[in-house]
């Protein structure tokens, strides 16, 4: 079939030559229509056109290698979508709990200046009772020594063998 289509097309050309006229836009359209390639591709005829066996498995085997090939990258494509949408919906998720750990490091932040105000207040309150019970005490034996010498003064100096002329013995 291919032979007759070269032999034709050879036809034509030639008959053209032979006739002298000059070949316009459309006769050499026409022309290249019907002049086959000389070197046609496997896809374009198809494996029919092909005798040779080691280049029919050599096409084959490419056209399998290919199909592979396209398998394997839409295999890979496929794998880079899921893991993009897991990668998103992690993201998002992780962005969930950031706000959650945000939320409690702000309530956490207020309770700790909470026990930071109250520690202070309780360490203002700790010295004024400091001081008080510091104070207390030096009335204390303020008065105790007054209450000695009052004792001392009652009794007039006159027994000096007594016990009651030692501060420590009074009646608390």
């Amino acid at each position: 079939m291919e032979q007759q289509q070269a032999k034709t097309s050879a036809g034509n050309h030639s008959q053209s030559a032979a006739s002298g006229s000059t070949s316009s836009p459309e006769n050499k359209s026409s022309q290249m229509e019907t002049i086959p390639s000389p070197n046609p591709t496997p896809s374009s005829t198809g494996d029919a056109g092909t005798s040779d066996p080691k280049q029919l498995r050599r096409i084959l085997a490419n056209r399998e290698a290919a199909r592979r090939a396209h398998s394997r990258k839409k295999e890979y494509e496929r794998k880079l979508e899921r893991e993009a949408k897991e990668a998103e919906e992690r993201v998002a998720m992780l962005a969930s709990q950031v706000a959650f750990e945000r939320m409690h490091l702000t309530i956490l932040s207020r309770e700790s200046s909470q026990m930071r105000e109250m520690l202070q207040d309780l360490e203002i309150h700790q010295a004024h009772k400091e001081a008080e019970t510091e104070a207390l005490v030096k009335e204390r034996e303020t008065l105790l020594l007054v209450r000695s010498l009052q004792l001392q003064q009652q009794q007039g100096g006159s027994s000096s063998s007594s016990s009651s002329n030692n501060p420590n013995n009074v009646d608390k």
